[in-house]
C-alpha cells in the first residue's frame, strides 16, 4: 500500500537545490516585480530557524535573519503548519517567512527581509505594494507599523540595530494586526522617483511609537508566550498600477479564497482514542475538495488514534461555507461538494491503514456553521470535515 509521506516517521529536510516545483505550487506571476515572493524557491537543507537566505533572492538587510518555514520540514522549529512560533499553513504554497516585529522593552533585535526587484522601477509609475500577515500563536502581543520601504541601494548592515527608515507604503499604518488564525493584507501605492531596486519589509519604527495589544494564548496550546509580536509573511508583491483603486490587499476580494482553519490544538493524549478522534477537525480551502498540507499532522492523528483502538467506528460528515452554498445557483458540481469532501478525508484515512468499513460519510450544505458569523475567519471554520462516533 502506498503511504502517505506525512506518515513516515522520519525528520524531512529541503534537499538542494529545490527549483522545481510541484502541481499545487502556485504559477509565477510576471506582473509581479518581486522574485520568488512566496518563498517557494529553496537552495540548501533548511534545518533551523535564521534561514531566509535559502530563498532565492531573499535576504536579511542587518545580522538577524529573518526565518523560513516549510511544511517538507517535519517537527522541527522551521515546519509548518506547526512551528516555534505557532501553528500556520502557508497562504499558497508550502513555504512563508518570520520576522520579529516587536518585543517588549526593546529586548531582542528586530529581522526583516530585503528582496532585489526583477528590474528597476520606472520614475512616475505607480506600484501596488502587497503582502500578507499572521501573528504566530506565541505572541504575547501585537503591533501596527507594518510597511514596507522601498530603496534604490541594498541595505546590508554588520550589526543588530534596527533599521530607522521612514517606511512608504502604506501611508497610514495604525491598524493593529492580531489575527492569529488566518492571513491579513498590508497594501499601499507607491510612486516610483526612478531606479529603485530594493524592497525592505519590517519595523522601523523607534519602540515606544508602536501600537501593540496583548493576546491571550489560543485554546489548547500548551507552549509559553513570548514577549514579542511575531509575524509569519507571505505572497509579497510589487504590481506596477494605474489607479490607486487597483491595489487592493482584501483576501474577501477573492471568491476562490486562499484562507484556511489551520489551527490545531495540541493532541491531549490524556483522552481515549475515541475521544481523541471525536475531536478532530479538518479544514478546507474555499471550493476545494483536496486536503491542504496544513492538515497532514491532524489527519496522522486521528489515524494513530484510529488504530489505537480498532473497535472505533466513525462518521465524517463534510460542511461548507454560505459562500460555496449560494454559489451552487451557478455551479451544481458544488452541491455534493460536503459529501466530496468527507470522502477525500476517508481516503486518506484507509490509505493510512483504516479499515473502509470502520468509516461512514454524509455531506451537508451551510445549515449547521461551526461559526455563525461572516467575516473570513469564520467561513474558514466552517469549511470542514467533522468526525462523530457510531
Amino acid at each position: 500500500m502506498r503511504m502517505r509521506p506525512f506518515l513516515l516517521p522520519l525528520l524531512l529536510l529541503f534537499t538542494a537545490p529545490l527549483l522545481a516545483q510541484d502541481s499545487e505550487d502556485p504559477v509565477e506571476d510576471t506582473l509581479n516585480m518581486v522574485p520568488n515572493g512566496s518563498f517557494e524557491e529553496v537552495e540548501g537543507k533548511l534545518k533551523r530557524l535564521g534561514g531566509i537566505e535559502m530563498a532565492k533572492g531573499w535576504k536579511s538587510p542587518t545580522a538577524v535573519p529573518a526565518d523560513l518555514f516549510s511544511d517538507r520540514v517535519v517537527n522541527g522549529p522551521a515546519s509548518a503548519p506547526r512551528n516555534q512560533y505557532g501553528d500556520q499553513g502557508a497562504l499558497t504554497g508550502s513555504n512563508y517567512a518570520g520576522i520579529l516585529w516587536w518585543s517588549y522593552m526593546n529586548k531582542e533585535p528586530r529581522s526583516y527581509l530585503q528582496v532585489k526587484f526583477k528590474k528597476m522601477l520606472t520614475k512616475g509609475q505607480k506600484y501596488c505594494i502587497s503582502y500578507y500577515v499572521s501573528l504566530a500563536d506565541l505572541s504575547k502581543y501585537s503591533a501596527n507599523e507594518l510597511g514596507a520601504y522601498v530603496s534604490k541601494m541594498m541595505v546590508k548592515k554588520d550589526d543588530e540595530a534596527g533599521l530607522t527608515y521612514d517606511m512608504q507604503v502604506p501611508n497610514l499604518r495604525t491598524k493593529v494586526y492580531g489575527d492569529l488564525y488566518s492571513w491579513q493584507g498590508v497594501c499601499g501605492v507607491y510612486e516610483a522617483k526612478g531606479d529603485e531596486q530594493y524592497l525592505i519589509i519590517g519595523n522601523t519604527v523607534a519602540n515606544d511609537k508602536v501600537v501593540t495589544g496583548k493576546v491571550k494564548r489560543p485554546k489548547g496550546e500548551t507552549r509559553p508566550q513570548v514577549f514579542k509580536a511575531y509575524y509569519y509573511i507571505d505572497d509579497v508583491s510589487v504590481k506596477p498600477v494605474k489607479l490607486l483603486s487597483e491595489c487592493t490587499c482584501e483576501q474577501l476580494d477573492k471568491a476562490e479564497s486562499e484562507f484556511i482553519y489551520s489551527k490545531r490544538s495540541t493532541v491531549n493524549k490524556s483522552l481515549t482514542p475515541a475521544q481523541q478522534a471525536d475531536a478532530a477537525v479538518i479544514y478546507f480551502k474555499r471550493f476545494q475538495q483536496s486536503i491542504d498540507g496544513a492538515m497532514d499532522q491532524p489527519l496522522n492523528d486521528v489515524i494513530e488514534a484510529l488504530k489505537a483502538d480498532p473497535a472505533v467506528k466513525v462518521r465524517l460528515v463534510g460542511h461548507m461555507d454560505v459562500v460555496e452554498d449560494d454559489r451552487t445557483r451557478m455551479r451544481p458540481d458544488l452541491l455534493e461538494l460536503g459529501k466530496l469532501r468527507a470522502d477525500a478525508v476517508k481516503a486518506v484515512l484507509v490509505e493510512g491503514g483504516i479499515a473502509a468499513d470502520r468509516i461512514t460519510t454524509v455531506g451537508q450544505k451551510a445549515d449547521s456553521p461551526a461559526d455563525p458569523n461572516e467575516d473570513e475567519v469564520a467561513l474558514s471554520k466552517n469549511r470542514r470535515v467533522e468526525f462523530e462516533l457510531e
